[in-house]
């Protein structure tokens, strides 16, 4: 075995000289100087753990009456569901962790029978809720926000081409500020620009949101004030690009005069909080916010109307003339759950209540009163399966019934926690790899069972091998750190021949680990066959296209083994495993590569370490990064269009170097087809036309 490792060393050391030396196209970050050509040009924070998605900590007080009901956390418009479940401990204080992609600030929390929509930001890895104390939405009925339109801080700071907003920063600076752009608390700290040239040599900025303490004049790039500034910056010039007409000019209302919907700045105007935010900003009152919510709040004008789009985060301020109560229904359908929703939109508050009436399949399923302020939603939560439909009926203070009728939602199956993203690595390690992210390319879905007391029960877990630019013979597997090999009952679905290698035992779970570990496959190549030339499969144009390889991997936990927060999915650490057959005969177990800074196995062989560009030390807990804190594995929080083979992927998104630098702070939603994110033709799915 000794000499097999050497062998395995060697074998590394020279495919360096040949798999490292692919040429790369260059591009220019529209955002960012000096030129990136590679991700080796990179200049990244030290503490960067190149993460896309997020793990926060949920505290949420329930409403104190009424039976116990799961509460729903989804993303702002209800879309995307990240939570459904009840408090562990049977009280109406609900703690979990739930993992998310990084770009999401605000959640949505529903929960049946209460007022909403209720809204929340997240704030310093946290999400804390109290339903009966929280400040709920504002809507206004007839509310004309047309020709609104907003850009990011990424927009403000690119520069001018064609028709772009850097042209339109350019064009109007002068007019906008005739006196210099000055933004911050004059009793205190500000940021002062001259010129929108240096708007744009500032712009994205970056870093963790914070105060200022001291005051900047034409700050540069490298300077990174914090989120909370640059998010500020962003809002400040919507605000007033609007105000003085040359950007997203409405008939009735400028954009500082509209209030947000909802959150801790419900019905406040944009211009009143721009006014607060700069004192809190400048070293003035936080008023009990922290730096985090008021970056949030900032960015959240931003994406009000992003390139025109109405975002649902903005609305009118209310009439004060009138005072007519006016109700509204509306349903829409969340994994499984139907949200039945009764609005006042009107102007004033209900003097009464009225009846409603609940129906699944025509028979009756609850029935109840609402007395509605002006402002106040009530949400009604049921679950059901694809074959059912539900229909509401309303009685409303307009002396009519409003009936409402939605079919097709839910599933067959009970409802499901889920994660899911996509791995994609560079299999050099310890020697730095091309950083085309491509060496093996694998989507994964996690649907985690649990019950009411939120045990988790299961688990059916599905990867799918879309692609590998790699020569080695590859295994991939996982482990979940904070589940004992105990905890597991079964683990079927793997797909493991190679038995010199990999010792799998009885339950499933790989024999020798102090933590459950699942080894998902043995070897990409027998998985997924290389049916013609090239590299691997599903990375070069010139050769054919094969289809993805699917395993399902079902896991059954012991009784009460653990909860869902116990279970803490975002912990997940997965990992390919090197070289497991070598010229036609078994290789080794030793030779795995981790996301940046996640822990090897206890199969892991540690003489790896520190070898070529590896700079990983078990002392600092800093793992499978180099000395500049690159790494060899990104977890990407959706699935994921990768990179053609030879190319950077620098070249082909092209913000992927600005959220680098910025420690994550900019463009956290970088491989999304956003507008001039991508570069379609060094990406593999968009030239093969999937």
């Amino acid at each position: 075995m000794k000499t097999l490792k050497f062998f395995t060393i060697l074998l590394i050391a020279g495919l360096l000289t040949t798999a490292c030396n692919r040429n790369s196209d260059d591009i220019i970050n529209p955002d960012e100087d000096p030129i990136i050509e590679s991700v080796n040009d990179l200049v990244v924070p030290a503490d960067f753990d190149w993460k896309t998605h997020q793990t926060i900590d949920v505290i949420v007080t329930l409403p104190q009456t009424g039976e116990l009901k799961p509460l729903l956390i989804t993303n702002r418009d209800g879309s995307k569901l990240y939570f459904r479940g009840f408090p562990e401990d049977g009280s109406r204080t609900l703690r979990t962790k739930i993992t998310l992609p990084t770009y999401e600030y605000e959640l949505r929390l529903i929960y049946s029978g209460a007022n909403g929509p209720n809204m929340a930001f997240i704030s310093n890895g946290q999400m804390i809720y109290d339903f009966v104390s929280s400040q709920k939405s504002v809507t206004v009925v007839g509310c004309d926000l047309s020709n609104f339109t907003t850009y990011s801080k990424g927009g403000w700071g690119q520069n001018a081409s064609g028709n772009n907003v850097g042209a339109l920063r350019d064009q109007y600076f002068d007019q906008v500020y005739p006196n210099d752009f000055v933004i911050g608390n004059p009793d205190n700290f500000t940021i002062t620009f001259e010129s929108a040239a240096d708007v744009e040599n500032y712009l994205p900025g970056g870093g963790e949101p914070a105060v200022l303490n001291n005051s900047w004049f034409n700050p540069l790039k490298k300077d990174k004030l914090g989120n909370m500034a640059d998010q500020i910056i962003a809002a400040r010039l919507n605000r007033d690009y609007n105000a003085a007409g040359f950007l997203g000019v409405n008939d009735t209302y400028f954009l500082g005069e509209l209030v947000f919907l909802d959150g801790p700045f419900a019905n406040t105007t944009v211009n009143d909080f721009l006014t607060m935010a700069e004192t809190a900003l400048g070293g003035g009152d936080m008023l009990g916010h922290t730096a985090s919510v008021w970056s949030s709040a900032a960015e959240s004008i931003i994406y009000s109307f992003h390139e025109g789009i109405d975002g649902n985060i903005l609305t009118c301020p209310t009439d004060p003339e009138q005072d007519d109560p006016f109700v509204e229904v509306s349903s829409t359908c969340i994994s499984n759950e139907v949200v039945f929703t009764i609005s006042n939109t009107g102007d004033g508050d209900m003097t009464a209540a009225y009846d409603y009436t609940v129906t699944k399949n025509d028979v009756e399923l609850d029935s109840g009163t609402y007395e509605l302020d002006i402002n106040e939603t009530l949400e009604l939560l049921y679950s059901g399966l694809t074959t059912d439909e539900f229909r509401i009926v309303v009685e409303t203070p307009r002396g009519e019934d409003i009936e409402e009728i939605i079919s097709g939602c839910g599933s067959q199956e009970p409802p499901t926690e889920q994660f899911e993203g996509t791995l994609a690595y560079e299999d050099l390690w310890p020697g730095k790899g091309d950083y085309d992210f491509n060496d093996l390319v694998i989507d994964y879905d996690f649907d985690i069972t649990k019950n009411d007391e939120e045990i988790v029960q299961s688990i059916t877990a599905i990867f799918v091998v879309k692609a590998f630019g790699a020569s080695y013979h590859n295994g991939f597997g996982f482990t979940f750190p904070t589940v004992e090999p105990s905890d597991i009952v079964s683990v079927t679905g793997y797909d493991v021949v190679n038995s010199s290698v990999f010792n799998i035992a009885g339950n499933g779970l790989e024999n020798g680990q102090s933590k459950a570990t699942i080894i998902v496959f043995d070897d990409a190549r027998r998985v997924m066959p290389q049916t013609t030339g090239g590299i691997g499969v599903n990375t070069q144009l010139e050769y054919d296209f094969i289809d993805p390889v699917t395993l399902v991997v079902e896991i059954v936990f012991a009784d009460n083994a653990i909860t869902y927060s116990e279970l803490n999915i975002g912990t997940f650490n997965p990992f390919l495993i090197v070289n497991t057959m070598i010229n036609g005969v078994p290789g080794e177990r030793g030779l795995e590569i981790h996301l940046p800074n996640y822990e090897p196995s206890d199969l892991f062989d540690e003489q790896y370490l520190g070898q070529f560009e590896d700079d990983s030390s078990i002392a600092e807990d800093r793992y499978f990064v180099t000395e500049n804190n690159l790494p060899w594995a990104i977890n990407i929080a959706e699935p994921f269009d990768w990179v053609i083979e030879f190319q950077d992927i620098t070249g082909a998104y092209n913000v992927f170097a600005e959220w680098a630098q910025s420690g994550g702070t900019n463009y956290p939603d970088w491989y999304q087809d956003e507008t001039g994110y991508r570069n379609n033709s060094l990406i593999y799915p968009t030239q093969i036309g999937n």
